[in-house]
C-alpha cells in the first residue's frame, strides 16, 4: 500500500508512514537519541475532516505542509472549497534520526493574499513500530487559541530503518528505480498554477456566447477547470499544482472547450 516515494528536489528528506495513533503529538525533546542510521518514512496523506473555515462562503481550499525541523519536506496539492479534502497523496522521506517530530500543517489557499493557518499537529516518530503499517489521526490545534475545534487530518505512515546506508547511497538507489516506477513516483519540483480568466473567447452557441472550461495536461497529470455559463469572459481564480518529472520536458498542453449538454462539447481553442 506505501511501496513509493516522492522526491521532491534533490537533498529533501524522504518521509515514513504506518500504525493506529491518535494524538496531537506532545514535545519528544526529551526522548533519547535513536541508534545512528538513516530511516525511511513513507506517508500517504489521506483526508481531512471537519476543517476549519477560512474564507467568507464558509468554507476553505486546503492544503498541506509536513515540515521536519525547520525543513519542509512536502507539499500537497490544493483541494478547493472543501472542509473534508481527500488527497490520497503518497510521500517518501529520508529522516537523519527520530528525534524530530513530523510537523503537519493545513493552510487555506487565498489567491494574491497571504494563506490562512487552519491549524496544525506533530506525530512523535518514536512512537511508530518499525516496518508496519499505522493509521494515523492527527488533531488540529492553534497554539494562540487551544480551545478551538480545527478538525483532524487522517494518514497512514510506515517507518523502516536504512542500517548502514548513508543519505547519499540511499538516494543513488532510489534513482535507479525501474523507470515506470519513476514516471509515477519521483519528482524533481512543483509547477504551480493560477487559470485567472479568460478574455473575449469565440462564441459557440446559438445564443452567441459560450460555457467555456479549461483542461491543463502535463504528461500523465491533468486539471480541468470549472464551468462558467454563458459568457465569453470568464472568471476561474482556480489554482493547482502539477509535479515535474526528471525525464519528461515542461510543456502544458491547454486547451479551451465549450459544455454542451447531450453531445460533444465544442473545441474553443
Amino acid at each position: 500500500m506505501l511501496d513509493s516515494c516522492k522526491l521532491k528536489s534533490a537533498g529533501n528528506l524522504p518521509l515514513i508512514c504506518s500504525k493506529k495513533i491518535h494524538t496531537v503529538g506532545t514535545s519528544n525533546a526529551d526522548v533519547p537519541l535513536a541508534d545512528p542510521g538513516m530511516y525511511q518514512l513513507d506517508i500517504t496523506l489521506k483526508r481531512g475532516q471537519s476543517l476549519a473555515a477560512r474564507d467568507r462562503g464558509g468554507t476553505s481550499d486546503p492544503y498541506v505542509k509536513f515540515k521536519i525541523g525547520r525543513k519542509e519536506v512536502f507539499r500537497s496539492k490544493i483541494i478547493h472549497k472543501n472542509l473534508n479534502p481527500v488527497w490520497e497523496e503518497k510521500a517518501c522521506i529520508l529522516v537523519d534520526h527520530l528525534r524530530e517530530p513530523l510537523y503537519i500543517k493545513v493552510f487555506d489557499y487565498d489567491f494574491g493574499l497571504q494563506d490562512d493557518f487552519m491549524g496544525s499537529a506533530f506525530l512523535d516518530l518514536t512512537q511508530l513500530e518499525l516496518n508496519r503499517p499505522t493509521d494515523v489521526t492527527l488533531t488540529l490545534k492553534d497554539p494562540h487559541y487551544p480551545d478551538h475545534d480545527l478538525g483532524i487530518i487522517l494518514l497512514s505512515v510506515v517507518l523502516t530503518p536504512k542500517e548502514g546506508e548513508s543519505r547519499d547511497v540511499f538516494q543513488s538507489q532510489s534513482l535507479r528505480l525501474s523507470d515506470q516506477h519513476r514516471k509515477s513516483h519521483l519528482w524533481r519540483g512543483i509547477v504551480s498554477i493560477t487559470l485567472i480568466e479568460g478574455r473575449d473567447l469565440k462564441a459557440m452557441d446559438s445564443n452567441g456566447l459560450s460555457d467555456p472550461y479549461v483542461k491543463f495536461r502535463l504528461g500523465h497529470q491533468k486539471y480541468k477547470s470549472k464551468i462558467m455559463p454563458k459568457t465569453l469572459n470568464p472568471q476561474w481564480r482556480e489554482q493547482f499544482d502539477f509535479h515535474l518529472y526528471e525525464e519528461r520536458g515542461g510543456i502544458i498542453d491547454i486547451t479551451a472547450w465549450d459544455k454542451d449538454a447531450g453531445k460533444r462539447d465544442d473545441f474553443i481553442g
